[in-house]
């Protein structure tokens, strides 16, 4: 799942120059002005739903078609009141451009479908379908790249076309999670457990639904508002060093939402603590290299006019690094059963990055956008350690303070992943996914799910 993530950022690193020297600067900070209000629906209208899917579905999966058009019916409902939200916004939100305005709204549309693959991978998490998971990254990654690569040489790419790209790979690659439409390897539910899903559903889903809207509107402000507070041209900037420091954020990421289907499945408080040590070395390491390295190249890669973001760009990466911590361990506080506390600390985190967003981006523009979200990520990370460490009564330094043990365990385990993504195949004979899934489970925690193969987790 970390290996597969690395693509995001990857891809990123690619189409980000290509976006920037064939749009120019006003046209990229178009683009992601168009797609900004896209990534806050497709968080705000799921209330929280895949992580319910995930937490649920790792015990009970032979619920999943039921829960599946519970979910969709609510998510896709939500979802269309927010686009006709969006349509009496966009004047705002495009800084009064009326072909922007355009765009905003035919972005939201698409975040309706996205929403159902939203789902389809917390129901795949929850299934413990992690190659699933990976194969839908790929295929968005590849689908993102390829369209916009060819649009670009054949000297055909606008903000139209790239905003068309970047909405339709994601419903594609949903394509990925067929096997959630088979019948379940468990037999049906029946009896009242059942008929209670929906309502566990929406208890759990609530619950992290805030956190999850917050968590997204403090990583989408600055697409949302440096606009109207700024202009265009700052957005241009801080998008380039949001992709860079994107690298080592969206492995964490990954190593999070495994963490949350895996401890879901079966609860292990130092191996939560000993992961979050793990990857904030990975992320730390990372994020000095490219912090180092960065004048060099960013100016080579991006074009001349982006090396102003180099600046920012470093304060961003530090901010991936402060979140490593926070992000394993308010996965913990989800898959322990206590998804409210950790929306607490990511509400505190929105209201922090919003107040220092509105007092310095319109002197600083983006750079007091990378300010805003350094201070915020340290005020989070530092909530959810604390939280995490009192209700699974494990010390805070363990979340935080990598040892020699941890250096170890990250080079014995690169080995073998780097293999996996070379494309090792399984030995002849030896069990797929598939019939991974189906396996006898092997331990009481696991009876009722079907637990995948170690190697597979």
């Amino acid at each position: 799942m970390a290996g597969t993530s690395l693509l995001v950022p990857v891809v990123g690193v690619f189409t980000a120059p290509i976006l920037a020297q064939a749009l120019g600067v006003a046209g990229r900070g178009e683009a992601a002005a168009a797609m900004a209000p896209n990534a806050l629906v497709v968080a705000v209208a799921t209330l929280g739903l895949p992580e319910a899917l995930t937490y649920h579905l790792a015990r009970r999966p032979q619920v999943t078609a039921r829960a599946l058009l519970f979910t969709a019916v609510i998510s896709a409902l939500v979802g269309l009141l927010c686009l006709v939200g969006t349509f009496f916004l966009s004047d705002y939100l495009s800084g009064g451009n009326a072909d922007l305005a355009d765009l905003v709204i035919l972005g939201t549309a698409f975040a309706v479908p996205t929403l159902l693959v939203n789902l389809l991978r917390g129901a795949a998490s929850g299934r413990q379908m992690w190659r699933a998971v990976a194969a839908e990254r790929v295929v968005n990654s590849v689908l993102r790249l390829t369209g916009i690569a060819v649009l670009a040489a054949l000297g055909a790419l606008t903000v139209e076309r790239a905003v068309l790209v970047m909405c339709v790979a994601p419903l594609v690659a949903g394509v990925a999670y067929w096997r959630l439409f088979t019948p379940s390897p468990q037999p049906p539910a029946t009896g009242g457990r059942q008929e209670r899903v929906e309502r566990q559903l929406m208890s759990f889903g609530s619950r992290i639904w805030l956190g999850s809207v917050a968590s997204i509107l403090t990583g989408r402000l600055s697409q949302l508002l440096v606009t109207p507070l700024s202009n265009v041209e700052q957005l241009g900037l801080l998008v380039v060093a949001i992709t860079i420091s994107d690298v080592p954020f969206i492995v964490a990421t990954a190593i999070r939402d495994v963490m949350f289907g895996v401890d879901s499945h079966s609860a292990d408080a130092e191996r939560l603590a000993r992961t979050s040590r793990a990857a904030t070395l990975v992320c730390l390491v990372g994020s000095a290299v490219l912090a180092v390295t960065l004048p060099s190249w960013i100016g080579v890669l991006f074009g001349r006019e982006f090396a102003s973001a180099a600046p920012v760009t470093v304060i961003l990466l530090a901010a991936a690094v402060v979140n490593v911590p926070g992000l394993i361990a308010g996965a913990g506080l989800s898959a322990w059963g206590r998804p409210g506390l950790r929306s607490l600390g990511l509400v505190v985190a929105l209201l922090t990055n919003l107040a220092l967003f509105l007092l310095l981006v319109p002197t600083y523009g983006a750079m007091g956008a990378g300010w805003a979200a350094l201070i915020s990520g340290l005020a989070v990370s530092t909530y959810a350690v604390v939280a995490t460490s009192r209700v699974l009564r494990v010390p805070a330094l363990s979340f935080l303070v990598p040892t020699r043990a941890d250096v170890a365990l990250v080079r014995s385990e690169l080995r073998p992943a780097l293999r996996r993504l070379r494309g090792r195949r399984r030995a002849a004979g030896e069990p797929g996914p598939d019939a991974a899934e189906q396996a006898e489970p092997r331990s009481p925690q696991e009876r009722h799910v079907g637990a995948a193969d170690d190697d597979e987790v």
